[in-house]
Order: C-alpha cells, then sequence, then structure tokens
C-alpha cells in the first residue's frame, strides 16, 4: 500500500534518483582519490628526476656512478610515462563522472521542482473537492430538513383542522374531549416547537462547521504556497551551489595542470641544460691541457738556449 502511494505520488521516483546521485557522487569522489594519488606519484617521480640531473652534473662521464644513475633516470622516465598516462585517464574518467553527477543533480532538481508543482495542483485540487463536498452534504441535509419541517406542518394543519372541528361540533362533543384535544395540540405544538429550536441548531452548527472548513481549507492553502516558495527558494540555492562547486572544481583542474606543465618545462630545462654544462667542463679541461703543455715546450726552449 505504501509503496502504491510513493509510486503514485512520485516519491519513488525522487528516491531513485537521489540514490542515483549518490552513487555517482561517491564513483566520482574514489576517481578524484585516484587522481590525487597517481599526482602524488608523479611529482616524487619529477622530484627523483630532479636530484639524478643534479647528481649527474656533479658526476664525470667516466664514472660508474654515472652508469647507475643513467640506468635509473632511464627506469624512472618510463615509469614517468606509464604514470602520465594513467593520470590523464584518471583525469578524463573524473570529468566524465563529474559531468554525470552534475547532469544527475539537475535531473534531481528537475524533477523535484516538477513533483512540488504537481502537489500544489493536488492539493488546491483535493480543497475544491473538500469545499464542493461540504456544501452538497449541507445542501442535502438542509433539504431533507425542510421536507421534515412541510411534513410536520401539514401533521400539524390536519390536528388543528381536526381540534376545530371537534370544537366546531358543539353538542355532539363533551367538554372532556374538547379538553382533552386541547391538551393533546398545546403537547403537540410544545413539541413542534422543540423540534424547530433543534433543527435551528443543527442548521447553524452545520453553517459554523462549513465556515470553519472553509477557513482551513483557505489556510492549509496559503500553507502550502508557502511551503512551495520554500522549496523553490531551496532548490535555486543548491543550484548555485552546484554551480559555485562546478567553478572550483574547473579552477582546481586547472590549476593541476598549469603545475604539471610548469614541472615538464623545469624538467626540460634541466635536460637541455646537463649536457651544455659538460660540454664546458670538458673544453675547460681541454684548455688547461694545452696551456700545460705550452708551459713544457718553453720551459725545454728557455733551457736549452741556457
Amino acid at each position: 500500500m505504501v509503496s502504491r502511494y510513493e509510486k503514485f505520488t512520485g516519491i519513488e521516483e525522487i528516491m531513485a534518483i537521489q540514490n542515483t546521485v549518490i552513487d555517482a557522487q561517491e564513483r566520482f569522489m574514489t576517481a578524484q582519490d585516484r587522481r590525487r594519488e597517481m599526482g602524488k606519484e608523479l611529482a616524487t617521480i619529477e622530484a627523483r628526476l630532479k636530484e639524478l640531473h643534479a647528481e649527474m652534473q656533479n658526476t664525470m662521464k667516466g664514472d660508474e656512478k654515472y652508469l647507475h644513475l643513467c640506468t635509473e633516470e632511464h627506469k624512472l622516465i618510463i615509469q614517468e610515462r606509464a604514470l602520465r598516462t594513467l593520470f590523464s585517464d584518471a583525469e578524463r574518467e573524473e570529468r566524465e563522472l563529474f559531468a554525470t553527477m552534475s547532469a544527475a543533480v539537475k535531473l534531481g532538481h528537475e524533477r523535484e521542482r516538477a513533483h512540488a508543482e504537481r502537489n500544489k495542483y493536488w492539493y488546491i485540487v483535493a480543497s475544491i473537492f473538500g469545499t464542493l463536498l461540504g456544501i452538497g452534504g449541507s445542501t442535502i441535509n438542509n433539504h431533507l430538513k425542510m421536507a421534515e419541517f412541510r411534513e410536520l406542518m401539514e401533521q400539524q394543519m390536519a390536528r388543528s383542522a381536526s381540534v376545530l372541528y371537534t370544537i366546531a361540533g358543539g353538542g355532539t362533543a363533551s367538554r372532556a374531549d374538547i379538553a382533552d384535544a386541547m391538551k393533546t395540540e398545546f403537547a403537540y405544538q410544545e413539541q413542534l416547537a422543540n423540534n424547530l429550536s433543534i433543527m435551528q441548531n443543527n442548521i447553524n452548527a452545520l453553517i459554523n462547521k462549513q465556515s470553519s472548513l472553509i477557513d482551513h481549507l483557505n489556510h492549509r492553502e496559503h500553507v502550502i504556497e508557502n511551503q512551495i516558495r520554500d522549496l523553490k527558494r531551496l532548490i535555486a540555492v543548491s543550484s548555485q551551489n552546484s554551480a559555485k562547486s562546478d567553478a572550483q572544481l574547473a579552477k582546481a583542474l586547472s590549476e593541476v595542470y598549469h603545475e604539471l606543465e610548469e614541472a615538464d618545462s623545469e624538467r626540460d630545462k634541466i635536460q637541455i641544460v646537463q649536457p651544455s654544462g659538460a660540454l664546458d667542463a670538458n673544453q675547460i679541461l681541454t684548455g688547461l691541457g694545452i696551456l700545460m703543455c705550452a708551459a713544457v715546450i718553453f720551459g725545454n726552449i728557455f733551457g736549452r738556449i741556457s
């Protein structure tokens, strides 16, 4: 019975959409955590590559350590490429899940708004139907009371005519019969007055109930309008918050892309600077060797001359 009521009123559909939003949010949070972990691993590898580049600049190429550093650099570069591919896939998955979650949230807001509007119209129709039903019941009751009143009046007129006929009989009716007829008539008149008083009280009570019912329906309609207005305001606020969260996520993703681009540019600069530094050191050593040879030759020449 409850499930049928929820299906008829649309609550079941709204609950299903809410479950979809919660599931999309959980998957989005999982993808976001995985992307952050990959970003941390990628940053660790890039930091280690910077350290290796610094050590390779301070190590001679003929040293065995230089070979180990090159081997480690090669392994780290391969890991970096694979991890960067996974990081790109994680970012794409995160964006897709975020788009899915946003679409589910917007769909939920639209369905809630439609459900609120539909319930508002149902409440108005129910209020009008209840008012018409109360007015119809009061009309039927008044009609029955008036029919009963007409029947009582006809009976009263018949009794009055019978009493008058008995009184007009004169010698044919005794005083005792006339007195009994008058007492019966007075008792009936008193009972009729009591019945009319009770009928008037019932009519007044029905009128009061009808007025209170109309006032209650007007109050409920006013309360429903206020609730619908508050619900629309909450939906508007939640939509603004959703837009703000979209902007914040886009800003965060742009910052991550900017940091990755800066890291790539710094690594490229380090790789470019490394061979030029090695070339400068070789040139310096070659120049020193030439100067030493020249000094030895000139020393021998001056020794022979002396």
